[in-house]
This record gives C-alpha cells, structure tokens and sequence, in this order.
C-alpha cells in the first residue's frame, strides 16, 4: 500500500499541473464574479464635463463677491439645465442659470448655489452671501478620471466595478473563464437525486448535491453529473472521452473487489499525481492528470468528499480562476475543547461566524455528534495535527469556501 502523501505536497504538486483557462472577452456585466485576465481601465471621465452636484443656480463667483445679507446681489434667471440638456449658453455678468443635478455647469459660471441658499425675485434670483469657486460643482473627473485601474488583474470582477466600467464607457473585458467539472458518483447502490426510488436498497447519491454545491460557492461550474454502477468498463469509458479542467468520481477507492476507481483512471490514460493523501477523513483520495484535466477519486462518505474538496479541490479552483494563492491561512476561535487523535492531520468540521471581528468555530466531532448531522451544520473545516487538544479561546487554521 503506498504512502499517503502530505496534504501541502499534494496540493504543490496539483498546482504545478493546474493553469487557468484561457482568458475570453465579455462586457463587463457578463465577467461578474470571474476574475481579470488584465488591468481594466475607464475610458473616461466621469463626469465628462463638470456638473451641478445640487438643484441651485450657477453663478459667477465674482458677480457675488461682494453680497451681504442686507446688501443683496440681483441676477437674472436664464434657461434651466437639466442632465441630459447638451449645451448651455453662456452665463454673462449679472445673470445666472437653474442647474439641476447633474446638469452641466455652463460657461462662465465657476460655482453653484443650491436653491434654499437663494431668494426668488420673479425672474431673478437674491444672493445674501459670497461664494467660492467650485462650490456644488463636480470638477470633470472627479468621481473617476480615465485610465484609472477599475479592475485590477488577478482580481475577482465585482458588481461594483462592472458597473463603474460600464459607466465609463468600458465595452470589453478580459476574464478567466469559470473552470468545469463534471462529477460521477459510484456505487450500484446509488440513484440520481431527484428520482422516483422508493424501495430501501438503492438512495439518492447525497454526493453530487453536496459537490454541485461546493463548485458554486468556489465559484466554479458543474457542467455534468451522474450515476455509475459497479462497473469498471462503464467508468473506463467516461474517463476516456473528453473531459473539462475538473473531473471527479466519488466511492470506489478502497480495497475492496468494487473499488476500481483508480484502475479505470490509469486505462483511460490518467498519470497518477498520487493514491494516498494523509488526511482524515478522506485518506484513500487519489490524484491523476491527463493533458489538462485533473482527476480527483474521492472516497464515497460525504464527509470525506467535503473533507477532500476543502483540503485539496479548492485551491486548484482558485488557480484555475486565476487568483492568486492565498498569502496567509485564515483562523478562527474555538468555542468548544476538542482532541485530535494521533496519526494523520485531521479535517474537523466545524460551523463558523463572527463575533465582532473574531472569526469564531464551533466543532461538530466526537462520537456524540451523528456524521451526518455534523455535516449539515458545518461550513467550514479545521486543521489539527494529530494528538492536539484544543481548549476554547485557541485558534486553528480554517478551510471554508465562505470567507
């Protein structure tokens, strides 16, 4: 039986294998949530030209200079400008104009006086008060000039800066596309979730829901999955056809006469990256690689399939994205003691939140916890070396795909 590799060298080891997608050309909107394949910048200034920033009247600040409440300064009201209004005229000495917001600042005028600071005069305006230049008014590129970096490369492409792309007149963008995987479950015993089994033999495989789930917090794509039964020849030919960046089977790495996910891995011509990882639980994971695709055989519990995926998966997504590795573990807090046994590096599931800012877990292990409940409270893994015992206020590195 082979070594069980470190989780830290498997993972440098599929990292050298993994590379992101070619990037592709998308509007801003359509990159969201992928990550930039280059730096994107505005195209222009926003504003283009320089605006009212309230509903007032632009004025000449030296037409004012000299207003005081009892000495008031007259000026006479021109047109009104609105936002989409293209032109406006001239602002000549003695006179003003009525901006609304967002309106263009017209010539001559250096500054805006918002409308409760003013007294109407039928078709004039009162000014009591002196004003300075740029009063109220939005300089050309003063909320983001052009050239500025909205989306850096590397980054993951927010909401946020597709929409101040959009605004300044980015049409294109270049992205990592989401990385694909396809992911079949083993097992004669399983049915496709959704379906209409009722007799107790055969259930539901648990595990394509929990794995499709996985890949959409981690931002990546499902494209296929499936059942497939106790049947070498079946999942030989699956693994020879073609194949995305991800594939992943789940069940069927043991020891056992029905466990021949890796023998059908080596006939469809994978090269194993390797057999055994030492982690708990999730040991009996293997790895193999065929040109671009990466096969993951994950053992059929679906605590070690959301061991395995934490631990192992999630930073290949991550370069398959084309983010960067993470610089830093992230920790959290214990709430509760917990015991590692010895041996293995131990994947603990544990449900987290924030107190304040401390990031807070909360162990769901032992044999007072049932597995499968544990599992559907946890939304996040700790590492513990083996024979460690934590007591509360200590913290542990954290695996999770929420922050």
């Amino acid at each position: 039986m082979p070594t069980p590799i470190s989780r830290t060298k498997a993972v440098r080891d599929l990292l050298a294998l993994a590379r992101p997608a070619e990037p592709v050309t998308l509007a801003p909107v359509d990159a969201v949530g992928l990550t930039a394949a280059l730096d994107a910048a505005a195209l222009c200034d926003v504003p283009e030209r320089a605006c009212s920033v309230r509903d007032g009247y632009a004025v000449r600040s030296a037409d004012v200079a000299g207003a005081k409440p009892l000495h008031p300064v007259r000026l006479t009201v021109g047109e009104c400008i609105r936002a989409e209004s293209p032109d406006p005229a001239l602002v000549v000495e003695g006179a003003t104009a009525r901006v609304l917001t967002g309106g263009l600042v017209p010539p001559g005028a250096d500054a805006v006086l918002a409308e409760e600071d003013v007294e109407t005069d039928g078709d004039a305006i009162l000014v009591r008060e002196p004003v300075r230049k740029g009063w109220f008014v939005r300089a050309t590129g003063g909320e983001i000039p052009s050239g500025t970096v909205v989306a850096r490369e590397g980054r993951i492409i927010t909401p946020q800066a597709a929409a101040v792309m959009t605004r300044t007149r980015v049409t294109d963008v270049s992205a990592h596309p989401r990385p694909l995987a396809r992911i079949m479950a083993l097992g004669s015993e399983l049915t496709a979730p959704g379906g209409r089994e009722t007799g107790l033999e055969r259930f539901p495989a648990d595990n394509l829901i929990l794995l499709r789930g996985l890949f959409a917090q981690a931002s990546a794509s499902v494209e296929q999955t499936g059942v497939i039964p106790d049947n070498c020849d079946e999942l030989v030919r699956f693994l020879s056809g073609p194949l995305p960046e991800i594939a992943i089977t789940t069940g069927g790495t043991g020891n056992s006469e029905r466990d021949f996910a890796f023998e059908a891995a080596t006939r469809a011509g994978f090269t194993e990256v390797f057999k055994r990882i030492d982690i708990r639980p999730g040991r009996n994971m293997f790895a193999a690689h065929r040109d671009r695709t990466l096969l993951f055989g994950l053992p059929g519990p679906p605590a070690a399939v959301h061991a395995c995926f934490h631990a192992v998966i999630l930073p290949v997504i991550r370069r398959l994205r084309g983010l960067p590795d993470q610089a830093e573990p992230l920790k959290a807090r214990f709430t509760q003691p917990i015991n590692a046994r010895p041996g293995s590096e131990w994947l603990v599931q544990c449900e987290l939140a924030l107190n304040g800012a401390t990031l807070c877990a909360t162990p769901y292990a032992g044999k007072a916890v049932p597995p499968m409940f544990g599992l559907s409270q946890a939304n996040g893994l700790a590492i513990l070396q083996g024979n460690t015992t934590l007591v509360p206020g200590d913290e542990a590195e954290i695996l999770t795909t929420f922050f």
